[in-house]
């Protein structure tokens, strides 16, 4: 006889329409003892040997239930998981149950995937990013997921699905890795401060840090540049830190990191230089990149572009040795990477770009946004050319982005923040599955 016909032959209605509760378990504990008769509902947590204590939690708290003799049957019936309500009072800081019902029993052990703490972080986090962003006059956007190109950058692949009409035709369709090219738009468009939390698709990534399916943060702002994308990055996040613990020094993995600002700053060419002993203005060929590895031991790859080599050895010898202690901002990229950013001043083999590390975690990567429509189609065409290369792709590229900056995108500085990675380090795990609530692959 299954559970669900025991607890009908018993007389117990399942999953009846309507609860009764009038406490939460927190207003229940706070009212305290000699209050009126009350009504809480909650999940098992516990049951003792003798069946006669259960322990019943919601989603304010927890609270030790005294169920009595008369209620013997469905007491007798009660598995951890079940949803009951309990009618009674709060004796002592415990809950007489003069009365118990079943309002759902659990047929399946309870899952592991849910921690209500992180959970409530998540709320907290998303909470406080808008509250920061609308307070500095920022205004919250939302844009498609389905873009008509993929991202072209080489290094992301974007997941793909279609349209069908009523007429029986399809279009494909692309998700985003990203919803910078409709941000770009609205600049266009005459908005200058924006943000906008979302989500972000990218195709065959799935590791310790990463997730195809992620929570990012993206936000412009018009007539500045990068290093005012420095300064807002870290007032929010050090401010995010003291709202959520009180303290700007917030513990990851047994390291304290103080986001006091500002920041260390530390240019590409410098750290590369420290770090893997190579000089990048000597690396700007695949050639002359190839020979100094060579030199310095590093290993080269017949099929290796520069943009391989360069992630190879940076991933190596640089990301393992950033401070582990202080947030860094890591600027002027090379050019030869793929990016929307604009060249430094007076030297085209960098661009205006960082990359935000924290705890050994790359977090955000932000740019002097490239607004000169020339120059974004000669870039969008070396990146094409390399997907058609490497993954056969036939299409174009992003006509309606390039339109727009014809018609004049202001000077603007923009970046994308992984919130789910920064959530890792408040909550002090390791890797990027506790803080996502489903995972399902």
């Amino acid at each position: 006889m299954s559970r669900i016909d025991r607890l009908r032959q018993i007389g117990v209605e399942l999953y009846p329409a309507r609860t009764h509760r009038t406490h939460s378990v927190r207003r229940a504990l706070t009212s305290g003892t000699g209050t009126d008769s009350m009504v809480i509902a909650g999940r098992v947590d516990h049951i003792d040997r003798n069946r006669t204590k259960v322990i019943l939690k919601d989603e304010t708290g927890v609270i030790e239930v005294e169920v009595v003799e008369s209620v013997a049957d469905i007491r007798s019936s009660l598995e951890v998981g079940d949803l009951i309500e309990c009618e009674g009072q709060v004796e002592n800081g415990r809950f007489a149950a003069a009365a118990l019902r079943m309002l759902t029993p659990s047929l399946r052990p309870a899952p592991d995937s849910f921690n209500p703490e992180i959970l409530k972080l998540r709320g907290a986090v998303l909470q406080f990013t808008r509250r920061f962003f609308d307070e500095r006059q920022f205004l919250a956007v939302d844009t498609p997921t389905f873009m008509t190109t993929p991202d072209l950058t080489p290094a992301l692949a974007s997941f793909e699905t279609s349209f069908r009409n009523e007429a029986g035709h399809t279009q494909l369709f692309y998700l985003q890795t990203s919803p910078e090219h409709y941000m770009k738009r609205l600049l266009v468009a005459g908005c200058e401060r924006i943000y906008q939390i979302c989500r972000f698709y990218r195709n065959g990534e799935r590791y310790y840090e990463h997730h195809p399916e992620f929570t990012g943060l993206e936000w412009y702002e018009a007539y500045t540049d990068y290093h005012q994308v420095m300064k807002t990055t870290e007032e929010y996040i050090a401010s995010l830190a003291v709202s959520l613990n009180g303290d700007i020094t917030p513990t990851y993995q047994s390291v304290s990191i103080d986001f006091s600002p500002p920041w260390p700053r530390q240019t590409v060419r410098d750290v590369l230089l420290e770090h893997a002993h190579l000089d990048l203005n000597a690396c700007q060929t695949l050639t002359a990149f190839s020979d100094q590895a060579t030199r310095h031991g590093y290993e080269i790859r017949d099929d290796d572009t520069w943009d391989d080599l360069f992630h190879r050895i940076f991933v190596q010898q640089v990301e393992s040795s950033l401070p582990s202690d202080r947030p860094i901002f890591l600027t002027e990229y090379p050019a030869q990477l793929p990016s929307l950013a604009k060249y430094v001043p007076d030297d085209t083999r960098y661009v205006e770009r960082f990359e935000l590390y924290i705890g050994g975690l790359e977090l955000a990567n932000a740019f002097t946004e490239l607004n000169d429509p020339d120059e974004q189609r000669r870039r969008f065409e070396v990146d094409r050319k390399i997907k058609q290369n490497g993954e056969g792709y036939t299409g174009g590229v992003d006509e309606a982005l390039l339109a727009a900056l014809e018609h004049g995108m202001p000077p603007a500085g923009g970046i994308a923040l992984g919130l789910d990675r920064l959530m890792m380090i408040l909550a002090d795990v390791p890797t990027i599955d506790p803080v996502i609530s489903f995972r399902d692959y």
